[in-house]
């Protein structure tokens, strides 16, 4: 037969052991930690974005602020800027590509560190503050707004884009750079005319 002392002290002990458990409880759910109520359902995860999302979200963002439709995804574009890209990094440790005959429109981005897709991007679309639109030109020392302008610019429909990392691995002061380039389709920044 169990004294009174020892049925107390069992459901003390048991007590203990709940809150425990319950004030330590801990689940990893998409990669997330959560604390709290071990019952409460997890909030979703965002969905996962894509790499041409990762070029294509900036670049709307940057149309839409003066009125321009989205542009469209191309992988034909984006096979072909893929090229160049791996191009330049075996033949110049990622130097700007000459794309002078190109028949397409092109924007490329130079980083001493691994750029992401959408850094490079809203680098070609903040030379926008140095565009004036009355002028249709680009303020002195800026010519690179040129970058913005094609980003923005109204009979471009169509984008694709790729990156190259030159250099860098484990040893100490081995550099990395990336090169990130954009090709459009039509090509803007034509001579005389307004991008929007």
């Amino acid at each position: 037969m169990e004294s009174p002392m020892d049925s107390r002290t069992l459901h003390f002990h048991h007590l203990l052991c709940v809150l425990s458990i319950t004030t330590s409880f801990q689940v990893i759910t998409g990669g997330r930690l959560l604390q709290g109520d071990p019952f409460a359902v997890p909030s979703p995860s965002p969905p996962a974005t894509t790499l041409a999302d990762q070029y294509l979200d900036p670049h709307k963002q940057a149309r839409a602020a003066v009125r321009v439709p989205p542009l469209r995804w191309s992988p034909q574009l984006a096979s072909t800027a893929s090229g160049v890209t791996r191009d330049q990094r075996e033949r110049s440790a990622c130097g700007f590509a000459d794309l002078g005959s190109s028949q397409y429109g092109a924007n490329q981005a130079w980083a001493s560190y691994p750029m992401g897709p959408a850094e490079a991007v809203r680098s070609w679309v903040a030379e926008g503050k140095y565009y004036d639109y009355a002028n249709n030109t680009c303020a002195a020392g800026h010519e690179d707004c040129g970058t913005y302008t094609q980003v923005v610019w109204r009979r471009t429909t169509s984008v694709g884009c790729a990156q190259a990392v030159c250099g860098g691995g484990s040893g100490r002061g081995r550099a990395t750079a990336t090169l990130t380039l954009c090709l459009y389709d039509p090509p803007g920044n034509v001579v005389g005319e307004k991008p929007y």
